[in-house]
């Protein structure tokens, strides 16, 4: 039997009542956090007293996003019960809980509620009302990771929804309840060109929940999409249109604004999901709304800073500005700042609120970020209509422009922060065997380039008076090129690149410039060269996934996968990583990125955790039983895993409802390369050589599956 599908078509089960736990006080911190979806079943019981029982984990989405509780959904006699207080967190719903009384108490749509432990009514807007199937509030108590007994109540989702004026859905093949605002449908869309930013105008019949996601094709030799779901939205064909294999097209055939076209499918019937792909010759950002007036979903096509850091590149502290797309951007000094601002740019980061991050870090002592408020007309230089956001980069001494230097990399701006920026050095990676570093100079000049195939070491000799550069260090480390460093001499710069293994190169006979081409020959003539793994660190962003007592999942998830991915690329692979940073990525986000690139493995990186400190090891999930598919590849790796770490063998585990596992329609495995919770382990997984023999191990495994 087969478990792979494509999308979410499923039914009700007969007679299922759905149950929602209302949980009563902020939860504590996240010790399990989304972990329990990897699960087979939990250990709870009612109240304080009784024994333990084991249920059933289920997940929960609220308007097509993953929510994270620290108490488990669980099923209790084909009644699903999950944690109320993260709904209405996440909603935003206020509510109190009266100890004296034992009552639970929100107010919303107008309506006034009071429920109370063991008391099968309600009182909605002071009328006693009688609680589904007269399931009263009740306690459920577990022990979390820490050891520690946490209590919550639950009381009943189908009450609770309609209170709150939404819809929920049993998702049985996931184990998943989807909550979403009322069923709405879509009858069309169309480019709206004359708005500030083109607009893709959704026609729907009433506010829905959105949801998107963004595929990098471009990264891995396929196509760039915006992927947008409309959650609990039916698709209708537009009048006259036409359907093929299910897709309704919408041509853009000028190719304005770097669009190809839009796709519109139905992808699920429960809840009913409507998925809108915008096909892109150039990449573009995006923000979602609802436009009340015209009733219709808008697609705004703008660029988004989508992250702030702080990164060591070629030895210099640089602040590094993620956006979507090739960006319009100004600089300018005031003070001990630096300012850029990101023209027609909406930040996403911290939901576009002012946020000032501490860093202390070389010259840099502080960067803040905000989206301007134009409209107030103070700021001279832009229109009241213009949205820009801003960086400010603080220093501890006066900000002047020859003590920084910014360029703009595939639509990342880097701000250089040094005594002497580097300005002239440019290494570029075309593709995974690929590269070429240049050298701009003032004018022609005479230069000397030697190579120590012994050392692997290339030198380059450039007179100072050509060019500027300054002295650096760089480890680069990505299979073509092992490390750069500048020296300042007398009379030259001399450039040291330390080539990796198999690396060869190739001089230009220009003089104007310094140009040098390098290809990785293994990875050009590699025979896995056009087979494509997706790799998915498990977690992210605002869900820390397990939690140690030193570090949390989402962060040795990520290292672990970018290893993996370094391992894989070594070896001649097309690699796409779900996520790259520490973000949030849909469950089912993350399959359907897979499933769009046609990928040929989908290997997902978890660390474990459980209440009984002494348990660890090593596992891997598989979905589905067939030793050429899921269970092969789990065997495979599992092995390899076991023979480099030296850890306990936890073999491989069936888990067919892992919404990663299900909904990929390759094979998939879900890798647990220990556990958070048992100290020693913890320790090995902090450190990165033990991480690294995870990842090299990983790839041996994939390989060893795929010969």
């Amino acid at each position: 039997m087969t478990y792979k599908h494509k999308g979410r078509i499923n039914r009700f089960k007969t007679g299922l009542l759905l149950i929602l736990c209302l949980v009563l006080m902020v939860p504590s911190p996240f010790t399990f956090a989304n972990k329990y979806s990897e699960y087979e079943s939990v250990e709870l019981k009612e109240g304080n007293y009784g024994a333990y029982k084991s249920y059933e984990p289920v997940n929960l989405m609220i308007r097509g996003m993953d929510v994270f509780s620290d108490a488990p959904g669980i099923v209790v006699n084909q009644r699903t019960i999950v944690p109320i207080s993260a709904i209405l967190m996440e909603l935003d719903i206020p509510y109190q809980w009266n100890g004296n009384t034992q009552e639970i108490s929100f107010a919303h749509n107008g309506k006034s509620v009071v429920m109370q432990l063991d008391n099968a009514y309600a009182t909605v807007n002071g009328v006693r009302t009688l609680l589904p199937d007269g399931v009263a509030p009740r306690v459920m108590t577990y022990r979390s990771t820490t050891g520690e007994y946490v209590s919550r109540t639950y009381v009943p989702l189908k009450f609770v929804s309609d209170m709150l004026g939404l819809t929920a859905s049993w998702i049985p093949e996931t184990r998943t309840v989807a909550i979403n605002k009322k069923a709405q449908t879509l009858s069309g869309a169309y480019l709206d060109v004359y708005k500030q930013f083109p607009e893709i105008r959704l026609k729907v019949s009433g506010e829905v929940d959105a949801t998107s996601f963004v595929i990098a094709g471009a990264d891995v030799g396929a196509q760039d999409k915006i992927v947008i779901d409309l959650q609990n939205t039916e698709f209708k064909i537009p009048e006259g249109g036409s359907v093929k294999d299910g897709v309704w097209t919408y041509r853009i055939f000028d190719g304005i604004f770097g669009l190809d076209k839009i796709e519109i499918t139905q992808t699920a019937t429960n809840p009913f999901n409507t998925r809108v792909t915008v096909y892109q010759n150039e990449r573009r950002g995006h923000d979602i709304s609802y436009d009340a007036k015209t009733g219709e979903m808008v697609v705004r096509l703008i660029n988004t800073v989508n992250s702030v850091t702080v990164e060591d590149i070629y030895s210099t502290d640089t602040v590094v500005i993620g956006t979507s797309e090739n960006p319009n951007y100004s600089v300018d000094v005031l003070g001990n700042k630096i300012i850029v601002d990101v023209i027609s740019s909406y930040l996403k980061v911290n939901n576009g609120a002012y946020q000032v991050l501490p860093v202390d870090k070389g010259h840099i002592t502080a960067i803040s970020y905000s989206q301007l408020d134009t409209s107030t007309g103070k700021y001279d230089y832009y229109d009241q209509t213009d949205v820009v956001t801003r960086v400010v980069i603080e220093l501890d001494e006066p900000a002047e422009y020859d003590k920084f230097f910014v360029e703009d990399i595939k639509g990342n701006l880097y701000v250089y922060v040094a005594d002497n920026p580097i300005n002239n050095f440019d290494y570029v990676k075309l593709n995974n065997e690929k590269s070429t570093l240049r050298v701009n100079l003032f004018e022609d000049a005479a230069y000397t380039v030697d190579y120590n195939a012994t050392s692997k070491l290339l030198t380059i000799d450039v007179p100072k008076d050509k060019t500027d550069l300054g002295a650096f260090e760089n480890a680069v480390k990505d299979h073509i090129v092992e490390s750069f460093a500048v020296l300042e001499l007398d009379n030259v710069y001399r450039i040291l690149v330390t080539l990796s293994d198999n690396t060869t190169y190739v001089k230009s006979n220009s003089t104007s410039e310094v140009l040098l081409t390098f290809t990785n020959t293994v990875i050009q003539d590699s025979d896995f060269k056009g087979t494509l793994i997706v790799i998915d660190a498990g977690h992210g962003g605002r869900d820390p996934g397990a939690v140690g007592s030193k570090v949390q999942e989402k962060t040795l998830t990520l290292k672990a996968a970018q290893m993996l991915e370094s391992a894989l690329l070594k070896q001649g692979f097309k690699v796409y990583m779900t996520r790259s940073t520490d973000e949030y990525v849909g469950l089912y986000e993350r399959a359907a990125m897979a499933n769009d690139l046609n990928a040929t493995l989908f290997v997902s990186i978890h660390i474990n955790a459980f209440t009984n400190p002494s348990v660890n090891g090593v596992e891997v999930l598989y979905g589905n039983e067939s030793l050429n598919s899921d269970k092969g590849l789990a065997q495979s790796i599992q092995k390899e895993l076991i023979g480099a770490l030296g850890a306990t063998n936890r073999g491989i585990a069936s888990r067919p409802r892992l919404v990663v596992l299900r909904e990929t329609t390759m094979t998939s495995v879900l890798a647990e390369l220990g556990f958070l919770t048992n100290a020693s382990e913890q320790d090995n997984l902090m450190r990165d050589a033990y991480l690294q023999k995870a990842a090299d191990a990983m790839a041996k495994g994939i390989i060893n599956f795929l010969k």
